[in-house]
């Protein structure tokens, strides 16, 4: 499994919400400066930088199997 950086920008005047997506927390805060850079940060908004694993589709259905054992032994008692 491997990490990436999730960056949300929320802008007050509209309901969206744009999402990137970067390998390193360098390239999330480089998204910021660019911001700083061009003076384009207003009251407001919103940027948030989160730390999200990234799943194969392996691992998910491992994950899922685990839950339906607990599940069906949860059932079974």
């Amino acid at each position: 499994m491997s990490t990436v950086y999730v960056v949300r920008y929320n802008l007050p005047y509209e309901s969206t919400e744009m999402v990137s997506v970067y390998s390193t927390l360098r390239g999330a805060m480089n998204r910021l400066e660019m911001l700083d850079l061009s003076n384009s940060f207003d009251e407001d908004e919103t940027f948030t930088i989160e730390c999200q694993e990234v799943i194969s589709e392996e691992e998910s259905l491992t994950r899922l199997n685990r839950i339906r054992d607990h599940y069906a032994k949860k059932n079974n008692d």
